[in-house]
C-alpha cells in the first residue's frame, strides 16, 4: 500500500496541537506499515526544516517539502471579498505547489493520499487531473464555524461584518470540498454531525486523535493552575485574557497562595512573569508533560472553536484534572472525564473545590487518565484505519 500524507505545515517541530495531532495521526498509518511519502508545505509561520525531524521518523517515509506564501495581501483580500471565494484557503493555493504535486503524482502511483486539514483541499482538482488515489481528507476542525463564533465574540462593527463574510465564504468553500473527497476522517463526533448537516454525502468516520499510553505520574499534592496552548490560535487568546484578568484575580480572593503557570508556543512577551500577583509565564515548553505534571489543576476558559483541543487529550492522557467550557470539552465522549463549568462563576467553583482537595485532583486525574486508556490507544485506532483503507466497515 502506498499513501502520499500532504500537510498544510511540517509536522516538526511539533509547536501546537495541530502539529501533535498530526503526528499522532502518522503514527497511526506507520503502524500500518504502508509506504509512505510526506509533502509537506511550509510558510512564513511555519518554516521547513528536515533536521527537526527525528532521524528514525526519516528512515521510515519520505518527506519533502514545498514552500509557499501565505502572508496576507491587501489587493487580495479585496478581490476575494467582490468574488464571494474563501479568502483563507486561497492563501494556501500555489501554483509551485500544483507543479510539484502534479511531477510528483505522475512519477509515482499511490493508493491513497491523504489531505491533513481544509486547507490542503485546493490540490484536489491537481490530484484528480493527475492520479486514480482515493482522496482522504481528515478535518481538524469545521473551520467556518470557528470563524462564525470569531465573529459573534467581536464588537467592532467593521470587523465583525468582515469575519461574517469571511465565514460565509469559507462555509460554501468547506461543503464543497467535503463533497470532492472520497472519505472524511473527523477528529469528533460532533464535528462528524455538523458535517451532515451541510448536506455533505461523503462517507465521514470519526477517527480521534490516538495518545501514547503511559503510567500516571503527577504530583497531586500541587495546588496551582496551567494553562497551555498555542498564542498564535485566535480561541487561545481569546482563553488566556479571560483567565489572567477575569477568573485568576477571583481565584486568588478566596485562595491567595495560588500560582497560574502559562505556557505555549507564541507566549513570549505576552503576559510576563509577574511574582507579585503569583503570574509565572515558561513561554514555549520543552517538556510539555513535564509542566502539567507539576502544575496542578488545568483551567481552560475555551469560548469559540470546534473539533476537539489537542492539548486537552494530552492532559487527560496523562491523568490531569481539567476545568473547562462545554465549547472546550467537545469531542470528549465521556465528560466524566473533565469538569464543565457553563459560566465564569461555575468555572471559579469548580476550580476552587479541587485545589481545596487533593483527593478530589487524584479522583479526577484517575478519571482523566482511564477514560484515555480506553478510548484513544494507537493500536486501537490504527485498526479502525486499515479497516477503512481495504474497504471494510469500522
Amino acid at each position: 500500500m502506498r499513501i502520499l500524507y500532504l500537510t498544510h505545515k511540517p509536522i516538526f517541530p511539533v509547536v501546537d496541537g495541530g502539529c501533535k495531532a498530526m503526528l499522532q495521526f502518522l503514527k497511526c498509518l506507520l503502524h500500518l506499515n504502508p509506504e509512505i511519502d510526506h509533502l509537506c508545505l511550509s510558510t512564513h509561520k511555519h518554516p521547513f526544516s528536515l533536521e527537526s525531524y527525528p532521524e528514525e521518523l526519516k528512515k521510515k517515509l519520505n518527506i519533502e517539502n514545498v514552500s509557499i506564501d501565505t502572508t496576507v495581501k491587501p489587493g487580495q483580500v479585496l478581490r476575494h471579498l467582490i468574488s464571494r471565494k474563501s479568502y483563507n484557503l486561497s492563501r494556501f493555493d500555489s501554483k509551485e505547489a500544483h507543479t510539484y504535486l502534479a511531477n510528483k503524482l505522475i512519477s509515482k502511483k499511490y493508493d491513497f493520499i491523504v489531505l491533513e486539514s481544509l486547507y490542503c483541499t485546493p490540490y484536489i482538482s491537481t490530484i484528480r487531473e493527475s492520479s486514480n488515489a482515493s482522496i482522504i481528507l481528515r478535518s481538524h476542525n469545521v473551520e467556518f464555524k470557528l470563524w462564525e463564533q470569531l465573529s459573534q465574540n467581536t464588537r467592532g462593527l467593521l470587523k465583525k461584518s468582515y469575519l461574517k463574510r469571511l465565514a460565509k465564504d469559507l462555509k460554501q468553500a468547506e461543503t464543497q470540498a467535503y463533497s470532492a473527497v472520497d472519505q472524511l476522517f473527523s477528529i469528533s463526533e460532533s464535528d462528524k454531525k455538523a458535517i451532515e448537516k451541510l448536506g455533505v454525502k461523503t462517507s465521514i468516520t470519526t477517527i480521534p486523535v490516538a495518545m501514547d499510553l503511559q503510567p500516571r505520574n503527577v504530583n497531586d499534592s500541587n495546588s496551582r493552575i496551567c494553562f497551555i496552548g498555542s498564542m498564535n490560535w485566535r480561541p487561545n487568546l481569546e482563553a488566556v485574557n479571560i483567565l489572567v484578568n477575569e477568573l485568576f484575580p477571583r481565584i486568588k480572593e478566596n485562595l491567595p497562595s495560588t500560582e497560574l503557570h502559562l505556557a505555549g508556543s507564541y507566549m513570549n512577551g505576552q503576559y510576563p512573569t509577574d511574582l507579585e500577583i503569583n503570574l509565572i509565564n515558561h513561554d514555549f515548553a520543552e517538556e510539555m508533560q513535564a509542566f502539567l505534571r507539576e502544575n496542578g489543576v488545568m483551567l481552560l476558559p475555551i469560548r469559540s472553536g470546534s473539533g476537539v483541543r489537542v492539548k486537552i487529550l494530552e492532559a487527560l492522557s496523562l491523568g490531569i484534572p481539567i476545568v473547562t467550557t462545554p465549547i472546550g470539552a467537545l469531542g470528549i465522549t465521556d465528560q466524566s472525564a473533565l469538569i464543565i463549568g457553563e459560566t465564569d462563576e461555575e468555572l471559579i467553583q469548580k476550580t476552587l473545590e479541587l485545589l481545596h482537595s487533593p483527593e478530589e485532583r487524584k479522583a479526577q486525574g484517575s478519571a482523566a487518565w482511564n477514560y484515555i486508556h480506553s478510548n484513544y490507544g494507537i493500536e486501537q485506532i490504527s485498526t479502525k484505519i486499515a479497516q477503512l483503507l481495504n474497504g471494510e466497515q469500522a
